[in-house]
């Protein structure tokens, strides 16, 4: 087993998966009475509220790169559709197994609002998560300590064919049926 330790799973829509270095910092968006202090340098993933209220000075750090917005299952990514032009990241906290908000949230951000940046699924995701969240438009996949990465890589290829319609752009079975003529 091979530690996740500063290494998630990218996986481009559509592309291969592979594991690489992950140079995001999560950043706790802290409490009214002491807000958050964000690093001056290295890449970081800012909670939506610390977002909205410093986005002027948090902008061209963004555009850089440098800045990514997480979501927590409360959070609504709507609040995000007049940013995906400047946001390279975008990233769903999972706390727990059982919260799906952000496998819509993906949709949302890839069909309605034309996000075309890399989205992060982070906290507790599980291997038979990883091929759904891909096909919601999720490109990087943050794992907890102690699971496989060459694991979670393999979870990919559990399904070769999608039976549904999705944001990652692959043709159901049904339309590659109708396409060749079948």
């Amino acid at each position: 087993m091979s530690s996740t330790e500063n290494k998630i799973i990218s996986k481009p829509l559509n592309g291969a998966a592979n594991i690489v270095a992950n140079e995001f910092l999560v950043v706790e968006p802290g409490t009214a009475e002491a807000p958050v202090a964000i690093p001056a340098e290295g890449k970081v993933l800012v909670h939506l509220s610390v977002w909205e209220a410093n986005k002027a000075e948090l902008t061209a750090r963004a555009q850089a790169g440098e800045l990514g917005v997480y979501l927590n299952p409360e959070d609504n990514p709507e609040q995000l559709q007049g940013d995906v032009r400047v946001l390279k990241l975008i990233a769903f906290n999972f706390p727990v197994f059982k919260y799906g908000q952000g496998y819509s949230g993906a949709v949302l951000l890839r069909t309605r609002y034309g996000f075309t940046g890399d989205i992060r699924a982070f906290g507790d995701i599980w291997r038979d998560q990883f091929f759904f969240l891909a096909r919601c438009g999720f490109t990087q996949f943050d794992i907890k300590e102690g699971k496989s990465l060459e694991d979670a890589l393999n979870a990919f290829a559990d399904f070769t064919i999608p039976y549904q319609t999705s944001a990652d752009g692959s043709l159901p079975i049904f339309n590659r049926r109708a396409a060749a003529g079948a």
